[in-house]
């Protein structure tokens, strides 16, 4: 099949949400399948960047996520790129800029749309104007209206499947948890590395993510106090960058956590 996903992220982007669609871009082509990304122009590829099979739409940065883009023009380029490639089907990846010229694609081909459901939008609402302009109800209506005229919906997780349903999506939805090639995490035990780190004989709790307000790493330094009463040594070791990293330091330090998290 010639497949066409449609998506606002994807590498050097660093997200979830690139990675999986790589992951599925990878496994369909081992498959014997064409996949064929459309996506945003990103600051860090060149304008003459040759990469094959991805093709790259005007865009500008994110209202209230800077790190990620939005396609600002492209909408019949993209459906004569498509239609020069013979597509077999679109798979949308996002709700917006190229979601909605992915769908516009599959309809002048006449071809099915597929949707992944990938962002639960309910967790962060906190970051348009502090939660006071978006609310869960805006969520429900908007997401309804994406997945209105897609052919069926992926859901990576029973969670967002039971969300979809809450909202009163109608169509087709099935359970589909994102893959992880498991060749990328070879086993490699540094029996040096917890002396490189000054860790060497000390409980240690580690916390692997991108750094982001949703992923409730303040909960965790908030409950290393009472985790030092039970453990004295106990050390968190945060690993990750983000745009929560300035404020979850500055409650270490207002905890006075510096020797324990790092």
């Amino acid at each position: 099949m010639n497949i066409g996903i449609f998506t606002d992220s994807y590498f050097p982007q660093v997200s979830g949400v690139a990675t999986s669609i790589k992951t599925l871009k990878d496994d369909l082509e081992r498959k014997g399948h064409q996949v064929y990304i459309f996506t945003t122009t990103d600051p860090h590829v060149p304008d003459d960047a040759v990469e094959p099979n991805l093709f790259r739409f005007t865009s500008v940065p994110f209202v209230s996520f800077t790190d990620r883009r939005i396609a600002v023009r492209g909408l019949f380029h993209a459906y004569a790129v498509a239609k020069e490639l013979n597509l077999d089907i679109v798979h949308t990846q996002t709700e917006f800029s190229m979601g909605y010229i992915g769908k516009f694609v599959a309809k002048q081909l006449k071809i099915p749309t597929i949707h992944t459901y990938h962002t639960m939008y309910e967790d962060y609402l906190h970051y348009v104007l502090n939660g006071h302009l978006l609310k869960p109800y805006h969520v429900k209506q908007f997401t309804r209206a994406f997945l209105y005229h897609v052919s069926g919906v992926v859901a990576p997780s029973e969670r967002v499947y039971d969300t979809l349903r809450r909202y009163g999506v109608k169509t087709e939805i099935k359970i589909i948890p994102t893959g992880v090639d498991l060749t990328q995490f070879a086993q490699q035990k540094d029996p040096h590395l917890r002396d490189k780190l000054g860790l060497a004989h000390v409980p240690v709790l580690v916390s692997l993510s991108r750094v982001a307000y949703e992923k409730r790493i303040d909960k965790v330094i908030s409950a290393m106090p009472k985790i030092l009463e039970q453990v004295p040594q106990a050390v968190l070791l945060i690993v990750g960058d983000g745009p929560a990293r300035e404020d979850l330091e500055a409650q270490v330090a207002e905890l006075g956590l510096k020797e324990h998290v790092r």
